[in-house]
């Protein structure tokens, strides 16, 4: 089929646009901005043993932005700053760094990297998933579409953290108890046999909560008992969690509406927006696609993704306790690192809010901030 075989859908970039975004600092400036990905699973399905992907790594949508008339420096000088043989096409974060995210932190290439990007006149950008709560939130959200739950509104988020709190602990056995229920297409005449069911898994251990968030999610689920329909949970593919991070594309470009767009050369995310056009004020939006080794600052985007996504799929998986375990044990070089991330954390933030957008629970943003900022951990986080 070509391209001028079928219409492309219009999409009006005020759909994923929140009220009052239009008036946030910079982000009518025309960034180009450019982009690659890490830990996109493209699909998550319940199977008979569990899941076909691991579900506590994020999925990071990310890289640099230059404003108008900015120019990243000559990567070639880096390229010799870090010693980058002239065979090595282009650069990648396996040429710095490799291993977990702990062990990258000790690459002296890496904070010689770290440090270039920081003084250069780029910002860094993201928008950082966390699979797992995108796998499960659902069902917080279909309970309180319903009006009898709508004291529960105001905390909603809350409830979102909690339920993924708890089931990171465990997170096959909860699975493998929602694939007997056809989930995320949950018959209506199983709905309150689900519900009991869900309940009951969660709170298996007793029912010593550790803040007031979780005590409400025992509540609601409790209090739920007869609902019969869950409008999130049905008509859906049987077994299918993630059908893919289609969206997350769309989101960046309804979100930088005035910026230019450079997406690394992927077949399968070409296809998937080429299918749409993103409008605003009934122009389009402005993207293309580039190869890589073409592209250095596409090269500068992989080793920021690849970072990024360890930092942000450590947090997801560590405890607090863990992590202070971690982060009492962290030679210099590592807390350099460390340090080197949230000053281009922050440089962005400065620049443009919107250049950071965080879809992880409560719970997982505050061990970040713990372990890049020292921002005091909130206590009924606690187990």
């Amino acid at each position: 089929m070509t391209e001028d075989s079928y219409e492309k859908k219009v999409i009006d970039a005020g759909l994923f646009r929140f009220p009052g975004q239009n008036f946030m600092k910079n982000i009518n400036k025309a960034y180009t901005l450019y982009y690659d990905e890490t830990n996109n699973i493209r699909s998550l399905s319940l199977t008979g043993t569990g899941l076909n992907h691991e579900v506590l790594d994020c999925f990071v949508l990310g890289g640099v932005a230059l404003g108008p008339g900015a120019n990243l420096p000559d990567i070639d000088d880096l390229r010799a700053q870090l010693r980058i043989q002239p065979s090595v096409k282009e650069l990648k974060l396996k040429h710095l760094a490799q291993g977990d995210y702990i062990t990258c932190l000790s690459s002296n290439k890496l904070e010689q990297f770290l440090t270039w990007l920081l003084a250069s006149p780029a910002y860094i950008h993201f928008s950082n998933f966390s699979i797992l709560n995108w796998s499960i939130v659902d069902l917080i959200d279909s309970l309180l579409d319903h009006d009898q739950f709508e004291t529960y509104t105001s905390i909603r988020e809350d409830l979102k953290n909690e339920l993924h709190a708890i089931v990171r602990l465990e997170p096959l056995g909860y699975f493998r108890l929602l694939k007997t229920f056809d989930y995320p297409n949950v018959p209506s005449a199983r709905i309150p046999e689900f519900l009991k069911a869900v309940r009951q898994f969660l709170f298996r251990d007793g029912f010593t909560f550790r803040n007031m968030a979780r005590m409400a999610l025992s509540d609601l689920l409790q209090e739920a008992a007869m609902v019969t329909r869950l409008v999130y949970l049905c008509g859906n593919e049987k077994d299918e969690l993630v059908s893919g991070f289609d969206t997350a594309f769309i989101h960046r470009l309804a979100t930088f509406v005035r910026s230019v767009h450079v997406f690394d050369e992927e077949p399968r995310v070409r296809a998937s927006l080429e299918r749409n056009q993103i409008v605003w004020g009934g122009q389009p939006v402005s993207y293309r696609f580039a190869i890589s080794h073409n592209e250095p600052a596409i090269q500068i985007s992989d080793i920021l993704c690849g970072l990024l996504g360890k930092h942000f799929s450590f947090m997801e998986k560590c405890s607090i306790d863990h992590l202070e375990e971690a982060s009492a044990k962290l030679s210099e070089q590592q807390r350099r690192n460390a340090d080197l991330v949230a000053k281009l954390i922050d440089k962005a933030d400065e620049e443009c809010p919107a250049f950071i957008f965080n879809q992880a629970p409560h719970e997982s943003n505050a061990k970040s901030l713990w372990f890049l900022n020292g921002i005091e951990y909130p206590e009924d986080y606690r187990d």
